[in-house]
């Protein structure tokens, strides 16, 4: 998802007390801010969490004070609390959590959002219409508060087939939708063919001389296809992408990601972008096989699902909404507010029961985003699925190219900044300020290219008027095709990220 681009670190040329012209004028009434200040971040982080005895059952009844919540090791006060029994907040049943405050009221439905992924390069079409099909006959499972939004994936595009939505009938035509896609999984297992053969080979080897099947057998498993792990990358890519950027509204957050336990054989790793993205955003993963893997497969699909709390979802009926909306019905939601210092450090959580015959099943970490990724994801989110008008706060202006190598070019761009979202900090020598700047590019094709981090600073003798911008000036060196280029600036008084966005039209084609 991210090949096909050169581009260079950008060369920020401003002379910084330059401004674009006030939009709109300032008018008499109005008074001039001596100082713009920024936001105070309190999010909360929440963990819901499953309990079960020594056979498996789930408990109920528990308060706050039979948990212990570790972070990086070390206990920390459970500020929010309350137990969900089946899809209703509870509060604290046991009378000893009084002061902890309840993120649900108690009485109150508790929504859930499901995200269902459909990953069309690995699934084997039969097994996920099927799948899908069963997931249209249970649809009635779900309670008014849910919703539900389908995004599919085939290699190339993502696509959504549905926003979130609470209306049944939305949601089927989704799912119909995902029927009728082409999915690729038999290409992938048709790579990996080539592999039983060298098995035949090896056991009539073994028949005639003295040969380690075993041993060799285990060195033939571990040999993998580049085309599959390369397509693996971009699947794991773009389900992050979709967490990231895809708008989740509040609530219990969950992703039934329908794709290939057997592709995991070729890297588990390969998949810590989801994970991680997982874990910033609270998302429960549900992972659903249709590609009709082994038990190998199902294995690694369930530890993958462990780090975020969930388990893999599997049966020969295909009951997977079934399975997930039971699984997510009643739990313990737990919540504390970290000592937030936005530097994208990941941080390990765990539960523990102070009962040692009791388990729990919870999300295993965090990450501390910083204003950077913020702006990072702002900027994949309008690139992938549109942006809220109300954002685009922007000025983004293309101006001419010129070649820059073979294949390159190099292009000329200018942004305008409302000074209103920077956070001016007074000095000796007049304001300041210093913010994140993201820069997302796609292709026509599809291919996706982050630049690195960047920083945009601002200094000006003065405090300037509402509805002006600040101008920065750069050169991007980018491929000579089509690109669709999208800017975010976070924006420090309010704690969301603003954007805009520009293009580039390749004259090569029309030569």
């Amino acid at each position: 998802m991210r090949s096909g681009f050169l581009v260079v670190t950008l060369s920020l040329s401003m002379s910084v007390g330059q401004l674009f012209g006030a939009t709109p004028p300032q008018t008499e009434a109005e008074e001039v801010p001596q100082v713009f200040s920024e936001s105070i971040d309190i999010r909360v982080i929440n963990v819901e969490t499953v309990v079960t005895d020594g056979k498996g059952k789930r408990v109920e009844g528990l308060g706050a004070t039979d948990f212990r919540l570790l972070v990086d090791g070390k206990e920390v006060p459970i500020e929010y609390f309350t137990e969900v029994a089946e899809g209703n907040s509870l509060g604290a049943r046991d009378g000893k959590a009084s002061k902890i405050e309840a993120p649900i009221p108690a009485g109150e439905a508790v929504g859930r959002r499901y995200l269902l992924f459909i990953d069309d390069a690995f699934s084997i079409v039969g097994a996920r219409n099927e799948l899908l099909a069963k997931v249209g006959r249970d649809l009635a499972l779900l309670k008014g508060e849910d919703e539900m939004a389908v995004l599919a994936f085939d290699g190339k595009k993502l696509e959504v087939l549905t926003n979130w939505t609470s209306d049944p009938q939305a949601m089927a035509a989704a799912l119909e939708k995902a029927r009728a896609r082409p999915a690729f999984g038999h290409q992938a297992l048709s790579r990996n063919r080539s592999l039983e053969s060298d098995y035949d080979l090896l056991n009539r080897a073994a028949e005639t001389a003295d040969v380690n099947v075993a041993y060799n057998r285990t060195y033939l498993d571990q040999r993998i296809s580049p085309e599959v792990r390369t397509m693996m990358g971009r699947v794991s890519a773009s389900a992050a992408a979709a967490l990231r950027a895809f708008p989740a509204p509040p609530g219990r957050k969950v992703m039934m990601m329908v794709s290939a336990g057997w592709a995991l054989y070729v890297g588990p790793e390969l998949y810590a972008p989801l994970l991680q993205a997982a874990n910033r955003l609270g998302y429960t993963l549900y992972p659903v096989d249709a590609a009709m893997s082994d038990v190998r497969g199902m294995k690694l699909l369930d530890a993958m699902a462990a780090r975020t709390g969930g388990r893999v979802v599997n049966s020969a009926a295909n009951d997977a909404l079934k399975q997930v909306a039971e699984d997510t019905a009643s739990y313990y939601w737990l919540g504390f507010s970290p000592a937030w210092k936005a530097d994208d450090r990941p941080h390990a959580i765990a539960v523990e029961l102070r009962r040692r015959e009791l388990t729990a099943r919870a999300r295993r970490d965090f990450a501390d985003q910083s204003q950077r990724a913020e702006s990072e994801t702002k900027a994949e989110s309008v690139l992938l699925f549109g942006g809220d008008q109300e954002g685009r706060r922007l000025i983004v202006e293309i101006g001419a190219a010129r070649k820059a190598g073979r294949r390159e070019v190099e292009v000329a761009v200018t942004l305008g900044v409302p000074v209103e979202a920077l956070a001016l900090v007074p000095g000796s020598k007049g304001y300041s300020a210093e913010t994140p700047l993201a820069i997302a590019v796609e292709d026509r094709e599809g291919g996706r290219a982050d630049l690195p981090p960047l920083k945009l600073q601002v200094r000006i003798k003065e405090v300037p008027q509402r509805g002006t911008f600040a101008r920065f000036q750069t050169t991007l060196k980018l491929r000579d095709v089509d690109q669709h280029l999208v800017f975010t600036v976070h924006d420090a008084v309010n704690g969301s990220a603003i954007w805009g966005e520009g293009g580039y039209a390749s004259p090569a084609k029309k030569r």
